[in-house]
Order: structure tokens, then sequence, then C-alpha cells
């Protein structure tokens, strides 16, 4: 897997090809990767960093449990791997239901139907479970994780301040319309997170997926993030139903969705959020 040096520290694959965007940070001793891809770029993520580096490997961080971020996290046994407490408990609620060892072909099936250009590289799919947890903070030679809630409940952020440097995980989907129907996820949580983002020296920012970006992304997203819920609180409150919230056409200008199954579930999702707070 290509590689490319982002700041003094930090290096990342924004490709996107084969699951969310990856990175490593250089420690004093050792290399930390950012999140795993799938079992099979994930295996090759791995490879790559020893190789590039001449470091070991000692640390993967985990920013969300989303596969495309978790299934590649076999390639990385052996080291300390550290994740949010409710990331760790969501991926073994699901290893008891859809991510139980019966019932992985049924999410490779699903896969097939949905995107079969990716069913390669979930061979060898088992799933690895986080070795370490953190509630609010974690601090490790000079890097923070920080717990952000939003995109999902157990969503975290990796700070590197002397590089002014944030891995964001999928609390930003660079230039394209983000995936917000998760069961967790919080539209409000997402808004905070956001504007708990602006306040902190940031320069580069490698996002979930799309490109390296900047605040400016942050300052996009949070507006349209803010006009929808100002725009579908008051249709809430005139009684408009999911459906009439989720297809309607008055919202500000935004990102296309990659996939148009995206945005009506997500705006479906934070429709039900919003309506239970009134």
């Amino acid at each position: 897997m290509k590689l490319d040096r982002v700041s003094d520290r930090v290096y990342a694959n924004t490709e996107g090809e084969s699951g969310g965007n990856v990175g490593i940070i250089l420690l004093g001793e050792g290399v930390a990767a950012v999140d795993a891809q799938y079992p099979v770029s994930g295996e090759d993520f791995r490879r790559s960093i020893p190789a590039m580096t001449g470091m070991p490997v000692t640390h993967l961080l985990l920013t969300h449990y989303h596969g495309d971020h978790v299934f590649g996290a076999k390639a990385f046994e052996g080291c300390e791997i550290v994740a949010h407490r409710l990331l760790k408990e969501k991926m073994e609620e699901n290893l008891r239901t859809v991510w139980a060892p019966d019932k992985l072909p049924n999410l490779i099936e699903e896969v097939r139907l949905t995107r079969p250009e990716r069913v390669p590289l979930y061979e060898g799919l088992r799933i690895v479970l986080p070795t370490r947890v953190f509630d609010d903070r974690l601090s490790l030679d000079g890097i923070e994780m920080r717990h952000m809630g939003g995109h999902t409940a157990g969503s975290s952020v990796v700070y590197v301040a002397e590089d002014r440097l944030l891995f964001a995980g999928d609390l930003i989907f660079a230039e394209r319309f983000p995936w917000a129907g998760d069961p967790s996820a919080d539209p409000d949580a997402w808004i905070e997170a956001f504007e708990a983002l602006l306040d902190m020296d940031i320069e580069v920012i490698v996002p979930g997926h799309g490109p390296l970006c900047d605040k400016s992304e942050i300052r996009t997203q949070l507006r349209w993030f803010e006009a929808v819920r100002d725009e579908m609180g008051r249709l809430i409150d005139e009684g408009a139903s999911a459906e009439e919230a989720a297809g309607y056409d008055g919202y500000p200008a935004f990102y296309e969705s990659q996939w148009p199954e995206w945005r009506e579930s997500s705006l479906m999702h934070w429709y039900q959020v919003w309506k239970g707070r009134r």
C-alpha cells in the first residue's frame, strides 16, 4: 500500500479503493497505525509499514467500529489495539449477533449484492477486538485520542498536536455526503464535534473518506448540518412524516451522495433523533 507523507510524523493513504482512509504516526521507537480497512487490504497496509519506515508497528488506533475501518485489525494482532470503550462494546455486541462466525457468510453475501467489487477484500475475515480502551481522552507519545461521538456513539479522533494534524475518522467525509444512518449516529453530537474541532489548532485533516482537507471542510459541513437541523425541525413541528422530511428538496445544496440510499437513510435517522428530542 502506498503511504504519502503528510507531515513530519504522519503518512496516509486516502485513495479509498480498499476501505476507509488509513495512516501511520511515527512514535519514539515504533509506529502507530490509524484504522485498518478490510482483512486483505489490512494485511497489505501492515506489511507496507515496516518496509517503508524500518520500524515495528506497536499500536493500532481505531476511530469507530464500521467494517471498512476495523475488519483489517487481525493483521495487527500482537500490537496494542486502542479504541473508545463504546467501540469495543459495539464490536462485542456484533460478535454475538451479525458478526457471529455463523453469520459472516450472510454479511459477505450482502456485500456481494451491494458492493461486489469489495468481496475479495473480505477473504479471511476474523474479528479482532481492541486490547485497550479509554473513556474521554488517551495520550500516547505526543498523540491524543479524543472521544467525539456523532458518526457513531464510540467515534474518536486522533490528534497529533506537534504536527497540527488530525485523523478525523468518519466524522468527516471530505467533499462527499456523509454516511449518517448508523443507529447510534447523533447529529447534535456531530455538530458539537465540528465546533470542538474548529477550536483546535489543526492545519491538516486526514478524513475517514475523501482527500486531505483543512478546517474549511469542517465549516462547510457544519453549516449544512445546522441548516438541515433547523429546516427539519420546522418540518417536524409542522407534522411532516419521516419520508416527507427525508425527501424534502428545500435543504441547502450539498455534496451528492455516492449512493442515493445513504442520503435517505441518514435523513430518516436524523428525523427520528430530532423528533424524539422535541
